[in-house]
């Protein structure tokens, strides 16, 4: 169970935008939070390579609950030169499952490379069934330049998505972005805990990565209370 630390990252986390609601159905366009701001203070995995696997580690000053390592078989999203699916094992974390309120960002997915821009997710729960929830959030953020005046990012600038229940599987599309070559990342928070995960990346000159939450100050958990975070914490 998250501690008041955890709760009260997750209630500013929701503060910022729509991110309690879950991402469902599909569309051309991820939406802008009304109210854009960065995300919370996070941070994002570090990561050791060795061969075809590669580790996730995050440390002091995330909160406990991420602190430690998770495994990972195939391709680092974020590197450069490889493609392919990479098939995440977060079992050796604290509570055995990448928690919930873990931010996913998506960056640079779009059309711009001419090339197939495009990153579907599949999560599983501690008994290897695919997860058929939808276990992402509306974006929190969105972040970048933009091909609007001065850098603004535009409704167009970034990618659609689709969510498919039946098979559990979220896609995340750059062929939809318009208004020409934006570079926009995409923030959402996890909404259930995973165990492990696949991910599938077409090109790489799009990125994902993946960041804890820090542990918010007194005055920050204070601010926001426990007063109806009970809905903000979904297991599954």
């Amino acid at each position: 169970m998250k501690t008041l630390a955890t709760l009260g990252t997750i209630a500013l986390t929701l503060s910022t935008a729509t991110a309690s609601a879950q991402l469902i159905g599909s569309g051309p366009n991820l939406p802008i939070p009304s109210l854009n701001n960065p995300p919370p203070p996070n941070q994002p995995r570090a990561t050791t390579i060795t061969g075809g696997t590669w580790t996730g580690t995050w440390t002091n000053p995330a909160h406990p609950d991420w602190i430690g390592s998770f495994n990972a078989t195939g391709p680092v999203p974020t590197s450069a030169g490889t493609v392919g699916t990479t098939r995440y094992d977060f079992t050796g974390l604290p509570n055995l499952e990448l928690p919930s309120g873990t931010f996913f960002r998506f960056g640079d997915v779009d059309g711009g490379s001419t090339t197939n821009e495009i990153f579907t997710l599949r999560a599983f729960d501690a008994f290897n069934n695919v997860i058929t929830t939808p276990w992402l959030s509306l974006p929190i953020s969105v972040t970048g330049t933009g091909t609007g005046s001065g850098g603004t990012i535009l409704p167009g600038n970034t990618p659609g998505w689709s969510w498919v229940a039946s098979t559990g599987t979220y896609t995340i599309d750059g062929s939809t972005v318009t208004g020409g070559n934006p570079n926009v990342a995409v923030h959402m928070t996890s909404l259930i805990d995973i165990s492990e995960m696949t991910l599938t990346r077409g090109s790489t000159f799009c990125g994902f990565s993946l960041a804890a939450p820090l542990i918010p100050s007194p005055a920050t958990t204070a601010l926001f209370g426990l007063g109806g975070l009970a809905a903000c914490r979904r297991r599954r």
